[in-house]
């Protein structure tokens, strides 16, 4: 589970901000929250606002970026290669990231800087009997270890300046960070686009008739009025997916009738809660974070209620899962759907335009109040003026 991320220069983000995955004080909604371990309570969903432009994007995209320099195509770099660097206003800074998170019961810190050419420092940290314990540090080419001292000592020295060395420790089997590796290859699923093949959902299918069930009772509970889906991979150059939608409807009669539909022919909502689906049944299942860009783009809001109420429930997600996701969808700000702390704001600064992020904890809202009807007011900031007037008035 995603305990804290923190981020500082990278897109509009130029100082530090944190966005934090620790339950308040707050007492409603209690039977929603997560619990990893005796002392720490987790929240299971963040919904970040803000208006065009804001920056909310580049929250979910600096986490993103963080899991592609460890586990994606951006650990692949060869030396002297250039990293994946894009700082604030294009200054001269070094990037930071840094995650807390809990993977098999055992808490961890990892973080690193770094610019276009090399790591200035990275460290890992974890708790294994609930005592801080360093596992490795990096700071302008020196190391620390206090584990396994003289194998560690080796990989280094093979770590070039621009590799990360949790990403080359791993290369080379070292069992002090495997764990704190697999929780980014494993835990994260980002969702900052539409897929053009929905494959998470065509995976779940391919598994048998129990996961194809499970996809079919989403389909069913979203009124989208499909009875079966239908998968076929034709062959040839390149492999080509055909999905087919079967409707069930009641003629004049009375009687039933069948038709099919191509998936391109169902209508984009449909196509995107398809798309997504297997993916929000595959966190649920192991229990991962989702991380989401705009989750109610091209849906209906009962639709997007519906996948949040998937991980908001307790009976439902039953390993832990999270979501992290970024909307302008003020229905959804209601004190009866989602705690104080999990509505998160991001507003950029009048003077420099950076990013910065806050909670609806901060303005401490009276229980039972519209908060929908205070953001659309401009209470709360993160919202678009348009020559100096609010776009909503009551």
């Amino acid at each position: 589970m995603l305990i804290q991320f923190s981020v500082e220069n990278h897109h509009s983000i130029k100082e530090n901000a944190v966005i934090s995955f620790a339950a308040s004080k707050d007492k409603s909604l209690e039977a929603c929250l997560l619990h990893p371990d005796e002392k720490r309570t987790l929240l299971p969903v963040i919904a970040l606002y803000g208006a065009n432009a804001a920056g909310k994007s580049n929250v979910l995209h600096a986490l993103l970026t963080m899991q592609n320099m460890v586990c994606g195509n951006a650990s692949k770099v060869s030396k002297g290669q250039k990293l994946a660097w894009e700082p604030f206003a294009g200054n001269g800074k070094p990037t930071s990231f840094e995650v807390m998170y809990i993977y098999n019961s055992i808490r961890y810190v990892y973080g690193f800087s770094f610019d276009a050419k090399k790591i200035y420092s990275e460290y890992l940290y974890h708790w294994p009997n609930g005592r801080e314990a360093l596992i490795f540090s990096r700071e302008d080419g020196k190391y620390e270890f206090r584990e396994n001292i003289s194998e560690q000592a080796t990989l280094s020295n093979r770590t070039p300046d621009n590799k990360l060395y949790l990403v080359s420790s791993n290369d080379w089997n070292l069992p002090q960070t495997e764990n704190a590796y697999k929780w980014f290859l494993e835990k994260l699923t980002g969702m900052l686009d539409q897929p053009s093949v929905p494959a998470e959902t065509i995976a779940e299918i391919a598994k048998g008739d129990d996961r194809k069930a499970r996809i079919l009772k989403e389909l069913l509970l979203a009124d989208l009025g499909i009875s079966d889906v239908t998968i076929k991979t034709l062959g040839g150059k390149k492999d080509e997916t055909v999905i087919t939608t079967t409707h069930r409807i009641q003629n004049e009669s009375g009687g039933t009738e069948y038709f099919q539909l191509l998936m391109e022919q169902e209508s984009s909502g449909t196509q995107r809660f398809f798309s997504r689906i297997g993916g929000w049944l595959q966190a649920l299942d192991s229990g991962s974070l989702l991380v989401v860009d705009e989750i109610e783009a091209s849906m209906h809001p009962l639709l997007t209620r519906r996948l949040i109420e998937m991980v908001q429930d307790s009976s439902v997600n039953t390993n832990g899962a999270q979501l992290l996701f970024t909307t302008h969808d003020a229905i959804l700000l209601d004190l009866d759907f989602f705690r104080r702390d999990q509505i998160w704001f991001a507003e950029k600064n009048d003077k420099s335009a950076a990013t910065e992020l806050y909670s609806l904890a901060s303005f401490s809202p009276r229980k039972g109040e519209n908060i929908r009807k205070g953001y659309l007011q401009g209470r709360f900031g993160a919202i678009p003026f348009i020559g100096g007037d609010r776009l909503w008035q009551e």
